[in-house]
């Protein structure tokens, strides 16, 4: 389980993890802050944290989860960015966006190796 810090500015969202992430964990976020109307754009930061027991199926029902929020109409036009600054945690987080692509949530994604990288994006 992880220890997960959440921060709102404007329509942004951050969520800072400290630990071993759970599928369970971002879906609980999801459902509770991406249905909050005034968010547009959010931030994953896991440069201390780690999703490396997560499995395929995880980020399968994170991404349905995901594509049901958006559908319902919140989070229109918005980004999410990753941050994972290794490349196991690179290589993972590319993999949710791709299978977040493929169940077709309609938000842009990408993955980023610091927060500075991240918010210029945004």
């Amino acid at each position: 389980m992880a220890t997960i810090d959440i921060q709102t500015d404007g329509s942004l969202l951050i969520v800072s993890v400290t630990g071993i992430l759970l599928a369970e964990e971002v879906i609980e976020i999801i459902n509770g802050y991406y249905t909050n109307s005034a968010i547009k754009d959010v931030v994953w930061d896991l440069t201390n944290g780690s999703m490396h027991l997560m499995s395929h199926e995880g980020f399968r029902e994170i991404a349905r989860t995901t594509k049901k929020i958006v559908d319902d109409g919140f989070r229109k036009g918005g980004k999410t960015a990753y941050i994972g600054n290794s490349d196991h945690k690179f290589g993972l987080l590319s993999m949710y966006t791709v299978i977040a692509e493929i169940t077709g949530v309609a938000a842009k994604y990408k993955v980023f190796n610091s927060m500075e990288e991240a918010k210029t994006w945004l």
